[in-house]
């Protein structure tokens, strides 16, 4: 798509403030009608792209009392439509809404391309609360153990999200959990080759480990799909969760696969260099738990056994790499230009280098 965005209404004359991701403007007429109508508010709406948000894009609305929301939709170059999905995702927060999992209220959805270029949602703005990557928010200064705090919130939510019976709360059909972990090594392998623009030979070794290593199936459930400190929006003044956002892998199979990535980017890391350094960054700092304080509150909480953990790891990573490569192939052929794009050049090896090391299997072939 070219042209302004949808979102966007003629460019304002006057100094406009800036968001976290971009300067504020008016939305789009046909946007913004369609806001009065199903929002229950009322404009001028303004938007403005919010930071983060890898996946799909992120706005943040207001309408003419100054009241937020948040939109979502999918970018305008998609890796993969089906990790787009955006009412899927309406749907999934839908469910959990009102449960023990925290997750923003959703609004409203809009499947009709011709209001804003691609389906969106709108869920509701969740206040003083940030994103917590390789920093210790000021606002927890005042909190003794404020990292320990954080992780245990953090790992209660993921246990509650994997108590969740998903026929109870209307998510019947959301996925295929008979032989989910069977088919994710091929899966994420046939991802690859889809988007390959550069040799990964370390690919086709962890493909086959993981195929030859495979567990034996553990209870199915609702996974995140992408669950990290990262993921999570916290209060600012305090290490308390208010909210688990961009849920658009999620699906229904094996949870453990979450607790593999959780883990594998929390703490000590197995190789010098690390992948996306950033993520869960503050978990190798001075007062952070250890992995073994996550896992056990983790097993304590759902009485589950994670047991083969090096394996979710490694398959946890393997997966990430394959999924990001595909971003990193549109930054080589120019359809998408972010630092976070540039920087897969050394992040995707240093992610199979890792899954490597999880597994056993000699690490540097890249």
């Amino acid at each position: 798509m070219s042209g302004r965005s949808p979102l966007r209404g003629p460019a304002s004359t006057t100094p406009t403030p800036r968001e976290r991701g971009g300067a504020v403007a008016d939305v789009a007429a046909p946007l913004a009608r369609w806001l009065d109508r199903h929002v229950g508010a009322q404009g001028p709406w303004r938007s403005a792209p919010l930071a983060g948000g890898n996946s799909n894009e992120t706005h943040l609305l207001r309408d003419g009392d100054g009241r937020r929301y948040v939109l979502r939709r999918p970018p305008r170059a998609a890796v993969s439509s089906s990790a787009h999905g955006v009412a899927r995702e309406f749907r999934l927060l839908t469910a959990l809404h009102g449960t023990a999992v925290p997750v923003p209220r959703p609004i409203a959805l809009c499947e009709d391309p011709a209001v804003a270029g691609a389906p969106f949602l709108v869920m509701e703005h969740v206040g003083d609360a940030l994103s917590v990557t390789d920093t210790v928010p000021p606002g927890w200064a005042a909190h003794p153990g404020a990292l320990t705090a954080a992780a245990d919130d953090l790992v209660d939510a993921l246990a509650a999200l994997h108590r969740v019976d998903p026929a109870a709360v209307g998510l019947t059909g959301f996925g295929r959990p008979d032989g989910f972990l069977r088919r994710q090594p091929g899966r994420w392998y046939a991802q690859w080759e889809q988007t390959a623009c550069r040799p990964l030979p370390a690919m086709g070794p962890l493909a086959r480990w993981l195929t030859d290593r495979l567990p034996d199936a553990s209870p199915t459930g609702l996974l995140h799909g992408d669950f990290h400190l990262d993921n999570c929006l916290f209060a600012a003044a305090a290490p308390r969760l208010r909210a688990v956002i961009d849920w658009e892998l999620a699906t229904v199979g094996d949870p453990l696969l979450d607790v593999g990535l959780l883990l594998a980017f929390w703490g000590d890391r197995p190789c010098a260099t690390v992948a996306m350094p950033a993520v869960q960054g503050v978990s190798r700092l001075p007062g952070a738990p250890p992995r073994e304080h996550l896992l056990d509150r983790y097993e304590r909480a759902t009485g589950r056994p994670v047991g083969d953990l090096a394996y979710y790891r490694a398959l946890a990573l393997y997966k990430l790499a394959a999924i990001v490569e595909g971003a990193y192939a549109q930054y080589r052929s120019g359809v998408l230009d972010t630092p976070y794009a540039a920087a897969l050049e050394h992040d995707v090896p240093a992610l199979l280098d890792e899954a490597m090391a999880c597994a056993g299997l000699a690490v540097g072939r890249r």
